[in-house]
């Protein structure tokens, strides 16, 4: 009599027919889509301050705002973001540990506060610390949403979606160039408008933003957890937890009633060292082929790089280039993954800033190129396309992803503080570069990082495309031949209960 009861119940788990089974898919993907796109609104105020540098350092420097700066001042502006965000970053990976609802909230805070010092700022001195502030909330930024979309997405649409969170950073700083266009003198205005996308990220997050399954499950919360992750698998309400949704919890607790490990012992495995390598090398090479540089120059190396065009039109014309790249980024990494983009990618940031920097070498030697600045405007904006559906993107994208869960709040705030600790350096030094080595010897300089970067993700970076975030961990993991005989042993329990509700 239990059998039968016990079968009945199994049956009631699955959905009734196929078609039933597809309109729930549609449901939970339709959910997980919209609640990662309510998650990367979080992302617009704080990308804004990539960008905001750019449109304001000619104003300031022209001597027509109150507020007036000479071209060092104008680089620790520029910088003072880059400076803020590896303690964004740290502060991440205490706050995501206490939920990732609360560290969108968090993020979306810091960055209102700093638009608002900026907006207030009547020196020089208040808008360092109104910049440092928003590069903060660009720390805190840069792996929650993430984080947040990897958690709750399915592994088929995963490569896909956490490719968003560079689509909001490539939105957020076409925004502030196009602000910045059309207010081009008044920079306080720029700045209350871009205060108004963190105040709208508040309110979706506390009114629509519910938390992570996987966050809940790990503390324990697995009645709550069962809840929300059957909307996100599209399961109705008064439905029982389906066999997909219980395999996920099921999964989970077994890893919980392991012994359990501190915190510094999870780090020093190799499935978490090995990856956390990888990534800090890989946001080395990107950092240092001049990418970030590019964003918070825009409008002043359209003119060094020799584009014959209005300066903020340039800037708005890479920015658009960006939102193209991280368009294309999401369906090229659902389709060839993350590391064959990863290489066109290095392979033609190197290319267009090699042509970029012979073009200017000769040009800097009195040769006449009759161009018109053609050739620098498609190498500028060739390169931003190519680092975009690669080297920009992927490594952002992979974060969420490639660290195993015991740790991923950490490392991933760890990886992302080195990252901007390196752009900070570029951002800082790239003034000095360009006095010292002149505009071809800089260009020459990210061609040379470009190559060693491409060389580097050929040789070392794993593919990620299709696996669920276990398969990531194991991936890693010196033990690939248990969990092959673990795979075979969960296949064949799952199998055998798919023939008895047949039978039945």
């Amino acid at each position: 009599m239990m059998n039968e009861h016990n079968e009945a119940m199994e049956i009631k788990i699955e959905p009734s027919s196929e078609e039933e089974l597809k309109i729930q898919k549609r449901r939970g993907l339709i959910h997980q889509m919209t609640m990662s796109i309510f998650a990367n609104i979080s992302i617009l105020g704080p990308a804004m301050g990539f960008g905001y540098s750019a449109v304001i350092l000619p104003v300031l420097k022209s001597g027509k705002s109150d507020v007036t700066i000479d071209n060092d001042q104008g680089s620790w502006i520029a910088s003072a973001a880059a400076f803020g965000t590896p303690i964004g970053c740290i502060l991440s990976s205490f706050v995501m540990r206490r939920g990732r609802r609360l560290s969108l909230l968090v993020t979306s805070t810091f960055s209102l506060i700093g638009w608002l010092l900026i907006y207030m700022s009547t020196n020089y001195e208040k808008l360092i610390v109104g910049r440092i502030v928003g590069g903060i909330a660009t720390g805190l930024a840069s792996v929650p949403a993430t984080v947040y979309t990897a958690e709750i997405a399915d592994s088929e649409w995963r490569s896909t979606m956490v490719t968003w969170s560079s689509m909001a950073i490539a939105i957020g700083i076409l925004m502030v160039y196009i602000f910045g266009y059309f207010i081009q003198e008044n920079w306080r205005l720029i700045a209350l408008l871009c205060g108004l996308f963190p105040a709208a990220a508040i309110i979706i997050t506390i009114l629509a933003i519910p938390e992570s399954p996987i966050w809940l499950r790990d503390r324990g919360r697995m009645d709550e957890a069962r809840v929300v992750m059957k909307k996100f698998r599209g399961v109705p309400k008064d439905h029982p937890v389906t066999a997909e949704v219980e395999a996920e919890l099921r999964h989970t607790r077994h890893h919980q009633n392991k012994k359990k490990q501190s915190l510094l012992k999870n780090i020093a495995k190799r499935s978490s060292l090995y990856p956390f390598v990888i990534m800090l090398a890989y946001f080395f090479f990107q950092q240092f082929s001049g990418i970030f540089v590019i964003v918070y120059y825009a409008v002043d190396i359209t003119a060094e790089a020799g584009m014959k065009m209005d300066k903020f039109v340039g800037a708005i014309l890479i920015g658009m280039t960006r939102v193209i790249g991280t368009l294309l980024v999401s369906y090229v990494s659902k389709i060839w993954g993350k590391r064959k983009p990863s290489i066109a990618s290095g392979a033609g940031i190197t290319i267009f800033m090699g042509i970029l920097s012979i073009y200017l070498y000769l040009q800097g030697k009195g040769q006449q190129i009759n161009d018109h600045g053609f050739i620098p405007a498609i190498c500028i904006l060739m390169y931003i396309f190519m680092s975009t559906i690669g080297f920009l993107s992927l490594p952002f994208a992979m974060i969420g992803e490639i660290f195993p869960a015991k740790v991923k709040d950490v490392l991933s705030g760890l990886t992302t503080c080195a990252a901007y600790i390196f752009s900070f350096i570029t951002v800082k030094t790239y003034p000095s570069m360009l006095h010292s080595m002149g505009k071809h010897g800089v260009f020459f300089f990210y061609t040379i990082i470009s190559l060693l970067g491409t060389i580097f993700v050929a040789m070392f970076l794993p593919e990620t495309r299709g696996k669920t975030l276990h398969d990531i961990d194991v991936l890693f993991s010196k033990k690939r031949r248990e969990h092959v005989v673990e795979v075979q042993i969960m296949e064949k329990e799952k199998i055998v209960p798919m023939k008895n509700m047949t039978a039945a």
